[in-house]
């Protein structure tokens, strides 16, 4: 069978829908050294495919100043009513939707203290946090206004590499869902949109003692772990993480986990062959929630844009500049 006619990249960019622009500015930029990249105002065709004709709203696009990739956008809306939230009040074992963006520190007790003092509060204190012999990290997940939750991740061993540009955050490399069934998820993203497995993590309990996740520790060894990191060349860049939690009746949070609603609301991954993309995905039997729609997005310009959700309700943005040649 000949391969679809499209290549997706890892995702490039991170949608946060705020109410406030001001408390994220001060994690982004303030602490985590971000810059600036872009201020505007939002196409209002976007904002039609969103399901808010009608509405206005404001963007700031902010990266790490050595990358092009890994960027955050925030979206402030007016006249969008009505927005709930994504993940509101949930818990770690809850799924649904975007459940946080990784971003790499070198020193995890420095940048917690730092976010402690902008009011933002972890599931857990920081914990290590070993994925078997090879891989050692201490990682913090804490959660902050519009309930956008980080991963602050240091690495332990082996030695970090092709990160010689940190200093405070890192770019956004990897951002986590929780999932009912891990088997569905896995045969969206691998089967659907082709992505491949980065790594393989399960266990059939939490450790004694503190956890990631904040599971008390009474019933945490009956609460399992399997998890998958995807991606469409197979890089731990632009990856998506999916968890399952096998012994946790969690929320189910797929129903709003959608923009305009506040918070974590989109993942964007720049795509080659966006219309093969969309007439494949029909023939999986997995419609688009937004349908080819040309906008302007900066810094690209001119773009076609399809929207399609995940099993667990992550929306996923494509993204394409209207120039760009087709693929042989």
């Amino acid at each position: 069978m000949n391969r679809p006619a499209f290549d997706i990249d890892g995702f490039n960019e991170s949608v946060l829908v705020v109410r406030d622009e001001g408390p994220h500015l001060d994690c982004w930029v303030g602490v985590g050294g971000f810059e600036l990249r872009h201020h505007g105002a939002i196409d209002p065709r976007l904002l039609a495919a969103w399901g808010r004709p009608g509405a206005t709203g404001e963007e700031w696009l902010l990266a790490h100043p050595a990358c092009a990739s890994g960027c955050v956008r925030l979206v402030k809306l007016a006249g969008a009513e009505p927005q709930a939230d994504v993940r509101p009040d949930d818990q770690c074992w809850d799924s649904g939707g975007i459940f946080d963006l990784n971003v790499r520190v070198l020193d995890l007790q420095r940048q917690a203290a730092r976010l402690r003092a902008l009011h933002w509060h972890g599931a857990s204190p920081p914990i290590g946090w070993d994925f078997g012999p090879s891989l050692k990290v201490k990682e913090w997940l804490v959660r902050g206004p519009d309930n956008v939750r980080l991963a602050l991740i240091e690495r332990v061993a082996p030695p970090l590499e092709g990160f010689d540009h940190l200093r405070e955050f890192s770019q956004v490399f990897n951002s986590s869902q929780i999932v009912r069934d891990i088997d569905a998820a896995l045969a969206f993203y691998r089967d659907v949109l082709g992505f491949q497995t980065v790594m393989h993590y399960e266990r059939p309990g939490f450790p004694p003692g503190a956890n990631l996740f904040g599971i008390p520790p009474g019933v945490a060894d009956r609460i399992g772990l399997n998890l998958y990191i995807v991606h469409p060349q197979g890089k731990a860049e632009g990856s998506i993480e999916l968890v399952a939690n096998p012994g946790a009746e969690g929320l189910d949070l797929a129903a709003d986990a959608r923009p305009p609603n506040h918070g974590m609301a989109v993942l964007r991954f720049p795509v080659r062959g966006i219309a093969a993309l969309a007439a494949h995905a029909r023939a999986q039997g997995v419609a688009p929630v937004v349908p080819l729609t040309t906008l302007t997005l900066a810094p690209w310009g001119e773009v076609c844009l399809l929207a399609l959700r995940a099993p667990d309700g992550a929306w996923l943005e494509f993204i394409e500049p209207v120039d760009v040649p087709a693929l042989p």
